[in-house]
């Protein structure tokens, strides 16, 4: 496996180098199970998820089992309770084991306190040949805004895999993630940015990106997204899609022209304003379109289907 591309679902179909193999010691399982702990938004609390099925996709047993599902919410200002605790030993049918899962379970709790995490996932949580309930793989994620508590495990993450444009855009707090198409999309907003793309194959094209900007489509941030974008030999068009809310058209005219003038961009750029400003944005780049390479269309749909002609 060493120096060899590893394809998995997550990695898409290029796959990834694998540069380092994990050897663990064989377990004796008698039974597998599932464990996670994760936000619930909608009930606002920590949630643990379980299941007497585990070592698969637990979306497939949701889908195809969902009285398999049990959920535990918890209180966040009261914390876990024990006799709940002792009840999960008996759903996940583990009576006999019933210290050990509230134990499991209360240390889960603290890590995820603890660390920040947004999920700690436990497939498979097994139960070996001699009695013991184990947490036999593991994936756990950290809330990415709490970091700067985090320093020590934010430290360890390997980067080596990481695309170099989407860590390039990271630097810049740009939420972009490379999809291969041919035009570069610039959007504020992650709504925006999903219809964007979507009305771009609508019209037979296919986005090279998915990049949100947020509110931050303007100054050094913008002009390193038109460097992305422009610098990425798939892509043979740019489309900057922006709604004008908190964010103000002209002050992103004015970063778009100064930005070109830094870096004379080569690609085509189709600019599409609506919202705050937009008018006087608009009288900042009459008259430069052809020196700036840019079209300027006000119309979501037209100013769709006009990217996809000049790609």
């Amino acid at each position: 496996m060493l120096g060899n591309r590893l394809v998995t679902k997550q990695s898409g179909a290029d796959g990834l180098p694998c540069n380092a193999i994990y050897i663990v010691e064989k377990i004796g399982i008698d039974r597998e199970l599932y464990l996670s702990l994760t936000l619930d938004r909608a009930a606002a609390s920590p949630t643990f998820i379980y299941s007497t099925e585990g070592g698969m996709s637990i979306e497939d047993v949701a889908h195809d089992r969902p009285d398999a599902i049990h959920k535990l919410r918890v209180n966040p200002l009261k914390g876990l309770d024990v006799a709940d605790l002792k009840q999960a030993a008996k759903n996940l049918r583990l009576e006999q084991y019933e210290d050990q899962v509230v134990n499991l379970f209360q240390r889960l709790y603290a890590c995820f306190w603890e660390n920040d995490c947004d999920m700690i996932e436990i497939n498979p949580l097994v139960l070996t040949k001699k009695g013991e309930v184990m947490c036999a793989d593991s994936k756990v994620t950290i809330d990415n805004n709490a970091l700067f508590r985090q320093k020590a495990l934010a430290a360890e993450e390997d980067k080596s895999q990481d695309n170099p444009k989407e860590a390039q855009a990271k630097k810049y707090d740009l939420n972009y993630i490379h999809i291969g198409g041919n035009i570069g999309c610039l959007v504020n907003g992650a709504g925006l940015a999903m219809s964007t793309m979507d009305i771009i194959n609508q019209y037979g094209g296919r986005a090279a990106n998915f990049l949100d900007v947020g509110g931050s489509a303007e100054g050094e941030a913008l002009t390193e997204a038109l460097k992305l974008l422009n610098n990425d030999v798939e892509v043979r068009a740019i489309f900057i899609n922006i709604f004008g809310g908190i964010l103000r058209c002209d002050r992103l005219a004015e970063s778009v022209i100064k930005a070109n003038e830094l870096n004379k961009f080569t690609k085509p750029i189709v600019l599409r304003l609506k919202g705050t400003n937009s008018d006087k944005a608009k009288e900042l780049i009459a008259g430069k379109e052809k020196e700036l390479g840019i079209y300027y269309n006000e119309d979501f749909d037209s100013a769709a289907q006009q990217v996809c002609r000049v790609a």
